[in-house]
C-alpha cells in the first residue's frame, strides 16, 4: 500500500476553544469547507477547550497542548491547516507565535500537506520573530490563501516567497444568520422592542489600552446617535464576559440613551441574525465588522489593529478611525455617514458577495494540494 494511500484525516489548529465568536465561526466555516473538499476523511481540531469544541462541531479534538497527541495526529494525516485567523503575529505573544510556527515545522516532517487557510499575517514586530517565520513558512509550508491585501505586503515584507500564496478571504463571510424571529426573541430578552419597528445602533468594543480614555468618546457619538438618528444602541459582544466588561465601562458614561449590553450567543448564526437586525455596527472588533458587512449592514470601524482596517479597505469601506484618534465629533460624522448609507444596503451586499466569491480560494487551494 503506497504511502499516500496510508495517510487520512485533515488536522486543524487556531485560536479555538477560546470562547471568541469570530474564532468560532472560522472554526464552523472551515469544517463546512472540509467537508466538501475532503469529503469521509477523519477531521482533528486542536483547541483549548477540546470537550467543548468536539460538543459543539462533532469532531476529535486534542489540546492543543498535548504535544504527543497532536504529533501522533499529524503523523497519520494527509493535509494541515494552520489558520484561520491572525495566528502568525508575535503582539498578543510571542509564544503563541512560537507554537504555531511549530506545528508548521512538525506537520512537514512527519509527511503532510502544509496549508495556511484563509489567514491574516502581522504584525510580527520582533527582528528575531520575524527572520523565524520567514525560514518556517518558506520551508514548511505548501500553501498560504489571505483573507486581505495587506497581509501579502506583510509576507513580502518578511520575504516569504517559498509557497503558493493567493488572496481569498475570510471563511466566517460565508456563514447564514438564524432568522429574524431568532433575532428579535433575543432583543425582546435583553428588554428591547424590535416589535415597535426600534431601530438597533449596534456597539462592540473589546478590552484595549486606552479604553478607559476613550470611553467618554464613544458614550458621546452613541448619545447623538439616539437622539439624532433615532438608533438605540445595543451592545454585542464577540468574546464573552471580557467585551461585556468593555461594554459597561462605555456604557457608565452614557447620558441620554438607554443602553442594552447583550450576552455573547452560544450559537455562530444567533450572533449573525442579531449583527443583521442592526442599522449600522460600530465595532472595534473584525468579526462584528465581518458579521455585519456579509449582511449588508452600513459599518463604522475604530482600527485598534491593522487588520480591522484592512477588512474594511477589502470592502470599499472608508468609514473608520484610528483607536488612538477616536473623538466624539469623529464618530458623530462616520455614524451619520453610515446612516446615510441604510437605503443603499444592496451596494454593500454585493462588495461582500465579491468577497465571498473570493473566499472559495480558501477550498480551491486545499482540493489542489491533496489532489497532488
Amino acid at each position: 500500500m503506497s504511502e499516500k494511500r496510508k495517510r487520512r484525516g485533515v488536522v486543524i489548529c487556531g485560536a479555538y476553544g477560546l470562547g471568541n465568536a469570530g474564532d468560532e465561526a472560522i472554526l464552523k466555516a472551515v469544517l463546512n469547507e472540509v467537508s466538501a473538499f475532503a469529503p469521509g476523511e477523519p477531521v482533528t481540531v486542536l483547541s483549548r477547550n477540546p470537550k467543548e469544541t468536539a460538543a459543539r462541531r462533532g469532531v476529535k479534538t486534542l489540546h492543543m497542548l498535548n504535544i504527543p497527541g497532536v504529533l501522533t495526529a499529524l503523523s497519520g494525516a494527509r493535509l494541515y491547516l494552520n489558520g484561520g485567523g491572525s495566528l502568525i503575529q508575535d503582539v498578543t505573544s510571542r509564544r503563541s507565535l512560537w507554537y504555531y510556527l511549530f506545528t508548521l515545522a512538525a506537520a512537514r516532517r512527519l509527511g503532510c500537506k502544509v496549508m495556511m487557510y484563509g489567514c491574516g499575517i502581522g504584525p510580527v514586530n520582533s527582528p528575531d520573530s520575524r527572520r523565524l517565520t520567514a525560514r518556517v513558512i518558506n520551508r514548511d509550508v505548501d500553501a498560504i490563501t489571505l483573507r486581505d491585501r495587506d497581509s501579502m505586503n506583510t509576507l513580502r515584507e518578511l520575504g516569504v516567497s517559498g509557497p503558493e500564496i493567493v488572496l481569498a478571504a475570510d471563511p466566517a463571510l460565508t456563514l447564514p444568520p438564524a432568522t429574524r424571529e431568532t433575532a428579535d426573541a433575543l432583543l425582546s430578552a435583553a428588554g428591547l422592542h424590535p416589535e415597535d419597528g426600534q431601530r438597533y445602533l449596534g456597539v462592540t468594543v473589546r478590552p484595549w489600552p486606552g479604553l478607559e480614555n476613550k470611553a467618554p468618546a464613544f458614550a458621546a457619538a452613541i448619545d447623538r446617535a439616539w437622539e439624532e438618528l433615532g438608533l438605540t444602541p445595543v451592545f454585542l459582544p464577540i468574546v464573552g464576559g471580557v467585551d461585556e466588561e468593555a461594554a459597561r465601562m462605555v456604557a457608565r458614561h452614557l447620558k441620554k440613551a438607554p443602553a442594552a449590553i447583550l450576552s455573547a450567543c452560544a450559537h455562530t448564526e444567533e450572533t449573525i441574525a442579531l449583527f443583521a437586525r442592526m442599522e449600522v455596527v460600530l465595532s472595534m472588533r473584525l468579526h462584528a465588522l465581518i458579521f455585519a458587512a456579509g449582511q449588508g449592514v452600513p459599518l463604522v470601524g475604530a482600527v485598534y489593529d491593522p487588520k480591522v482596517g484592512s477588512f474594511l479597505d477589502e470592502l470599499d469601506q472608508d468609514l473608520y478611525v484610528p483607536f488612538e484618534q477616536v473623538e466624539a465629533e469623529k464618530l458623530n460624522e462616520l455614524l451619520r455617514a453610515a446612516a446615510a448609507r441604510v437605503g443603499d444596503r444592496d451596494a454593500l451586499e454585493r462588495k461582500a458577495a465579491k468577497l465571498i466569491r473570493l473566499e472559495a480560494n480558501n477550498s480551491a487551494v486545499a482540493r489542489k494540494l491533496l489532489s497532488k
